[in-house]
């Protein structure tokens, strides 16, 4: 066969089956081009055939593969299916928070700046508004809540195992309120007491520094009282032998506690303000912290968990009166077995749903009393000369001056830190 009529042969054979018009002038060049070459060789016209074939072939299919046969073609990695829920079955790695930023790493001493909370040091209730308080009267405070009228103080267990509380009002002198309690628990706001008493619970309102209202039941064993859930207390069951530690409900006005314990939570943060829900802390299938929330109205049934929180077993924390924000002691990044305790900041409406950036660092951990002073402030005592105040929209937002440092005000020589009083200042 001559070298044109191959040419015109191919070209032909090309266009015959050709869909797309642009393709099939692709195809026809490419095919004169090798038929060139193929000339010079003895077997031009067999090689011209099949790739006549070829052409037709993926054209006709719809298709055209160009493969560059120098290297091989890399083979896609196999997807694996397996069966059953694998996240649910095996524990998320935990998320380090941001980056631990100079700015909270140190703060010099605001000296001059006035504590944005009522505290007691040094045997002295100071107020923001710069009263003074002397408590000699009533002894070593443990916590202290602020009531529209004056203080609550309870003070430190005694020797023998009893505390005691008391109502401060100013230009008055302090009033005993309770004695020879074994465990007493405030709500946040400072309205309502509940105490145990040997094997007898109780719970009361404070109205103008004295009880009214006082219900009483009997005491489950080995157990207190540590707070509210609404109209319930919430109580804390010791571990001993082969019981485990427990919290559990205690409704007031049903007599005898037949508490149902709920062995799930190792330690609980605090109430959400619908009095239905409890901020704990429980643990996964390996061991690892969860932040949970608990069902009130269900025996303390976990409802929620988020297992990405890299929080620490040391039960310190504090949830906002708005219920938003949690702050609570942690690392930067659980995977280090070394990594340093610090506080982090933890947005309650958005961890649950594993959001990026609902947990934050907050400075130094948290060592002493910690108490909310508004929805975006937090303070806690560092050391027995300063007071370290988080400001949450500062943190959330990533800008400088998040973490402040302030010295306690006192100019005597103290050792202990201070109590922080719960309620708001401007409560009165």
């Amino acid at each position: 066969m001559a070298t044109d009529d191959l040419e015109r042969a191919l070209r032909q054979c090309l266009s015959d089956q050709a869909v797309d018009p642009p393709t099939v002038a692709d195809l026809a060049d490419r095919a004169m081009r090798r038929a060139r070459r193929t000339r010079r060789a003895r077997n031009g016209a067999a090689a011209a055939f099949c790739l006549c074939l070829f052409a037709t072939a993926s054209v006709a299919g719809g298709h055209l593969l160009l493969v560059d046969s120098s290297e091989p073609p890399a083979l896609a990695e196999p997807l694996m299916v397996t069966g059953g829920d694998v996240a649910a079955s095996t524990p998320a790695a935990p998320a380090a928070p941001l980056p631990f930023s100079e700015d909270l790493r140190s703060q010099p001493l605001a000296a001059t700046q006035a504590p944005p909370v009522d505290l007691v040091v040094a045997g002295e209730l100071h107020t923001v508004d710069g009263q003074r308080m002397d408590l000699a009267q009533v002894g070593g405070v443990a916590q202290a809540s602020r009531l529209t009228d004056g203080w609550l103080v309870v003070t430190e267990t005694s020797a023998a195992g009893a505390a005691g509380v008391w109502f401060v009002a100013p230009d008055t002198t302090p009033q005993v309120v309770l004695t020879g309690v074994d465990a007493v628990a405030v709500d946040p706001v400072g309205t309502r007491i509940a105490w145990l008493h040997g094997a007898e619970l109780a719970v009361a309102s404070v109205v103008h520094g004295e009880l009214a209202g006082t219900r009483r039941g009997r005491a489950p064993e080995q157990s207190r009282p540590v707070g509210f859930a609404g109209d319930a207390v919430l109580l804390e069951r010791d571990a001993g032998g082969e019981r485990r530690r427990g919290y559990g409900v205690w409704r007031p006005g049903q007599g005898e506690s037949r508490t149902s314990w709920s062995e799930t939570a190792s330690v609980v943060y605090g109430v959400l303000p619908d009095g239905q829900t409890v901020v704990a802390q429980v643990h996964d299938a390996s061991g690892g912290p969860c932040l949970a929330l608990l069902d009130v109205e269900q025996d303390l049934t976990v409802v929620k968990t988020a297992c990405t929180v890299p929080l620490t077993g040391d039960g310190r924390g504090a949830v906002s009166a708005d219920g938003r924000w949690l702050v609570a002691n942690g690392v930067a990044d659980a995977r280090v077995a070394s990594e340093p305790e610090l506080a982090l900041l933890v947005d309650l409406n958005q961890v649950f749903d594993d959001q990026i950036g609902a947990v934050r660092e907050a400075g130094q951990r948290l060592a002493g009393s910690t108490v909310w002073v508004d929805h975006d402030s937090v303070v806690h005592a560092a050391g027995a000369d300063q007071l370290v105040q988080i400001n949450v929209d500062r943190i959330s937002a990533g800008q400088g001056g998040a973490v402040e440092h302030i010295a306690v005000p006192t100019s005597a020589a103290i050792d202990a830190e201070p109590v922080l009083v719960a309620g708001a200042p401007d409560r009165r």
